[in-house]
């Protein structure tokens, strides 16, 4: 199961973030603390072509959207498999590219982190939906 997914942009500004309540034991302290790991030991020292990255037992994989700037960032209990994780990363990379990329090219990051925040949120609904049907069943996120 997947517990952390996190788009940031290269600046480290956090555009969205969900963590299932199936992933307890990941508090926001743990996800704040593993996006910073992976910033710093693999972005900043320029390692980002690596496939993933392995720490306190999380697995993290990545995709790029460079021409806006943003991180696409998987977490999952290094114990698992989980084959589909690069599938959903590109899914979600496209879809978010596809949602907001007229917004993020004119400088409006304001406009894109209120609809993300909002309570209507069509992109966190069709996340939950995707991510749904790669883990095959209802998933459900912490508050």
């Amino acid at each position: 199961m997947l517990s952390l997914f996190t788009i940031l942009t290269s600046g480290g500004i956090v555009l969205f973030q969900r963590t299932p309540s199936s992933a307890s034991s990941l508090s926001s302290t743990s996800s704040t603390y593993l996006i910073d790991r992976i910033i710093s030991e693999v972005f900043l020292s320029e390692r980002s072509n690596e496939k993933e990255y392995s720490t306190d037992g999380y697995t993290l994989k990545w995709t790029f959207a460079n021409e806006l700037g943003l991180i696409f960032v998987a977490a999952y209990s290094k114990i698992l498999e989980l084959k589909w994780i690069n599938e959903l990363l590109v899914s979600v990379k496209n879809m978010f590219v596809k949602m907001y990329a007229d917004a993020l090219k004119r400088g409006d990051t304001p406009t894109v982190i209120e609809d993300l925040n909002g309570v209507t949120c069509k992109f966190g609904v069709w996340f939950d939906k995707k991510l749904q049907s790669y883990e095959g069943g209802k998933v459900e996120f912490a508050d």
